[in-house]
């Protein structure tokens, strides 16, 4: 199984009395192996630590932060995207998340698995976490920079040498896959169907 990161929303702050007060959680998104930018700018609304609904600890190893402000803080990075390759996967997003059955007052993010893969105590690298999600400006500003595409640099034109000697000219490298780095932001995977499902709770 891949160690994910998991996001949900939620009408109560996860906690020892979080059923018993009603607790709804609702599948939003997974990722494989990483905390994508678009996870940490949904819990950029009020950020702090909660109890994990996965994970059986009395430490807070889990963020919850504000839907409404979450959203919005995504959709003024979407706003700064103007890849016409990225739009799709951005609507579908903002579909996605505007969906009513899909709102709550908040969203949870449960990076558990990902914190199990180092050496470091689960609580501490939440805190650095938190503090990620708090200062995002820095890292918003280099997933805008990942999306630029890269400079096509035209093949070397063939001399009277190698043409003598017969050689061949030089041809570019692999094309730009300029989806990749779109996916990589954390598009392009939103379910209520996550691997920790709690519908039926």
């Amino acid at each position: 199984m891949a160690n994910r990161s998991y996001l949900y929303s939620t009408n109560v702050i996860p906690g020892p009395n979080a059923e018993a007060n009603g607790r709804k959680l609702i599948g939003i998104s997974e990722w494989n192996y990483d905390i994508p930018i678009v996870f940490k700018l949904l819990l950029s609304g009020n950020p702090k630590t909660c109890h994990s609904s996965i994970w059986d600890t009395p430490e807070e190893i889990a963020l919850i932060g504000d839907y409404s402000v979450g959203v919005k803080n995504l959709k003024w990075f979407f706003s700064k995207i103007d890849l016409p390759e990225a739009q799709g996967l951005i609507a579908e997003a903002i579909d996605f998340l505007n969906n009513p059955e899909n709102r709550n007052q908040y969203l949870v993010l449960e990076c558990g698995e990902i914190f199990e893969m180092g050496d470091t105590p689960l609580i501490e690298q939440n805190l650095v976490l938190l503090e990620e999600v708090k200062n995002i400006q820095p890292e918003v500003e280099q997933a805008l920079q990942s999306l630029v595409p890269p400079p096509v640099v035209a093949p070397k034109p063939v001399d009277f040498f190698s043409k003598v000697f017969g050689r061949t000219p030089e041809t570019p490298g692999p094309a730009h896959d300029a989806m990749m780095p779109v996916y990589q932001l954390g598009l392009g995977n939103w379910s209520n169907i996550l691997y920790f499902d709690f519908s039926n709770a």
